[in-house]
């Protein structure tokens, strides 16, 4: 079976609504149709829908892509790096076009949200157990980007998590998860996530990612 039919259920996903709608405006490496179709694996697994009574949609719904690289596993690349990589042609790395082993390969995702009133806990800050859901979406979001490269679908359930909190998040923080694919099979995957804050303007409290 072909790459493309492979992912043939993945590109049946309805376009993504807004903030997911715009392709340009995700810093990638990766040509237009690719990042929208990571944009649009995003918004179904928030069930970004109208009318939808999905657990989490309220507080998902929100989250952004706003950044998708592909690249050889242990380059090492600096974030502002990848950054730059972003302004050159958006091309599928030279490895793709030979579909390499998802070994060869590694995805980095950023996806960023804001803490609202209904994500937070009886302590005024982002419940552990909302933080845990929007985690487990973006670490996946590095999962799908890398599958769609090397023709692999990682749709399936999180077995297990391992998380550790260094500081609170208050509302109107603007939380930012960046996600890193490490091991991608047919049956089991593995992503890392790491997150950092950006408090309000007006904020004077001190956080540190």
């Amino acid at each position: 079976m072909t790459l493309a039919g492979r992912l043939d259920r993945l590109r049946s996903f309805p376009r993504a609504p807004p903030p997911n709608h715009d392709s340009a405006a995700v810093k990638s490496n990766l040509p237009d149709e690719d990042v929208q179709l990571q944009q649009n694996i995003l918004a179904y697994h928030v069930a970004h829908r109208p009318d939808s009574t999905v657990f989490g949609h309220a507080q998902a719904r929100n989250l952004k892509l706003t950044e998708l690289f592909v690249r050889t596993r242990g380059e090492g690349v600096s974030r502002p790096s990848l950054q730059a990589q972003a302004d050159s042609s958006r091309q599928r790395p030279e490895a793709e076009k030979a579909q390499p082993s998802p070994d060869d390969l590694e995805a980095v995702t950023v996806c960023e949200f804001l803490v609202e009133e209904d994500m937070l806990n009886v302590h005024g800050v982002l419940s552990g157990a909302c933080a845990m859901l929007l985690i487990d979406i973006g670490t996946f979001s590095a999962l799908f980007a890398l599958g769609a490269v090397v023709g692999i679908d990682p749709s399936g359930v999180s077995t297990s998590m391992n998380l550790v909190w260094h500081a609170p998040a208050f509302r109107g923080t603007t939380v930012r998860l960046v996600n890193t694919s490490l091991t991608l099979k047919p049956r089991m995957a593995a992503a890392r996530c790491e997150v950092g804050m950006h408090l309000p303007a007006h904020d004077a409290r001190h956080s540190r990612s």
